[in-house]
C-alpha cells in the first residue's frame, strides 16, 4: 500500500482500475478498504482509476490526537495532495458521510479540481447544528466507553478512540459549505437513505443547489454505504457519464 507523507502525516492509499481518476473518501470510523463492502469497487473498476485511502485518524494512516490534523479543510487538502501525487489535475470525488463533508469543502475551496462530485449520506450544513450530539460523542470516545468503535478484525485495524474524538472536535470547527459553492460547476449527485437522520437536510441541499438526488427507500445511513445496490448503480451510471465527458474535454 503506497504512503503519502503530508505535513508529517502518513496517508495510506491504494490505486486500482483504469480510466479517469475517482477519489473515494470513507465515513467516520471506517477505512479505505470498506469500499470493497457493498460492491463499490467491483462496480466501478472497469470505468475509473480508483484511489481509496485511509483518512487521518483511521485505518493505517496516522492516528493523530491533534485536532488541527482532522479539520475538514485539512482533509480536503489531503485529497488534492493525493491527486497531485498521481499527477492528475482534475478528478472525480465520491464521499460518504464524513467524506461527503470533505466533498463539499472541495467544491467550495477548489472547485476547479473537480470533474464530478458524488456525495452520500450528508448535507452542506455545519456540524455545529448538532453540537450537543457531537459533544456527547466526544465525551464517550474520551471515556473509552464507545461501543461502536471498530475492533481489530482480520486485516482490519481497530480504531483509536482518542483519534476519533479529535476528528469530532475538528468537525465542530467546520463552517459548512452553504453560500460557498458559487464557483462549483462540476456535475453533482447526492444520494441518501430515507431512514437516514441526514435525509431531510440532504434532500433540501440537493433541491436548493439543483443537484441530482437519489432517495433510497427503506434505507438508513449504514445500509446506504454497505448494502444498497441501488446507490452503487446510481453512482456508477453518473460516473460513467460525467467522468467520460470530462476525459473527452481534456483531450
Amino acid at each position: 500500500m503506497p504512503v503519502l507523507n503530508f505535513n508529517s502525516l502518513d496517508i495510506n492509499y491504494e490505486i486500482s482500475g483504469s480510466g479517469p481518476l475517482l477519489i473515494f473518501h470513507h465515513g467516520f470510523g471506517s477505512w479505505g478498504r470498506d469500499w470493497n463492502r457493498g460492491g463499490w469497487l467491483d462496480a466501478l473498476r472497469n470505468h475509473t482509476t480508483m484511489l481509496t485511502f485511509d483518512a487521518v485518524g483511521h485505518g493505517l494512516s496516522t492516528r493523530s490526537h491533534v485536532v488541527s490534523d482532522h479539520t475538514v479543510e485539512q482533509r480536503a487538502r489531503v485529497v488534492t495532495a493525493l491527486a497531485d501525487a498521481v499527477n492528475v489535475e482534475q478528478f472525480g470525488f465520491l464521499g460518504f458521510s464524513l467524506g461527503g463533508r470533505v466533498g463539499f469543502e472541495l467544491a467550495a475551496s477548489c472547485p476547479q479540481r473537480l470533474s464530478m462530485l458524488a456525495i452520500g449520506g450528508m448535507h452542506l450544513l455545519p456540524p455545529s447544528i448538532e453540537s450537543d450530539r457531537f459533544n456527547r460523542r466526544i465525551r464517550v470516545l474520551k471515556s473509552g466507553r464507545a461501543k461502536s468503535v471498530e475492533q481489530p478484525d482480520g486485516e482490519r485495524p481497530g480504531n483509536d478512540p482518542l483519534a476519533l474524538a479529535a476528528s469530532h472536535e475538528a468537525l465542530l470547527r467546520w463552517r459548512g459549505a452553504e453560500g460557498r459553492l458559487g464557483g462549483h460547476t462540476a456535475p453533482t449527485l447526492m444520494f441518501c437513505g430515507e431512514e437516514d437522520s441526514y435525509y431531510a437536510n440532504a434532500s433540501e441541499t440537493a433541491v436548493s443547489m439543483g443537484f441530482t438526488f437519489i432517495a433510497l427507500a427503506s434505507t438508513d445511513h449504514d445500509d446506504t454505504f454497505f448494502s444498497s445496490t441501488f446507490a452503487v448503480e446510481s453512482v456508477v451510471g453518473f460516473a460513467r457519464t460525467h467522468l467520460r465527458q470530462s476525459a473527452g474535454q481534456a483531450r
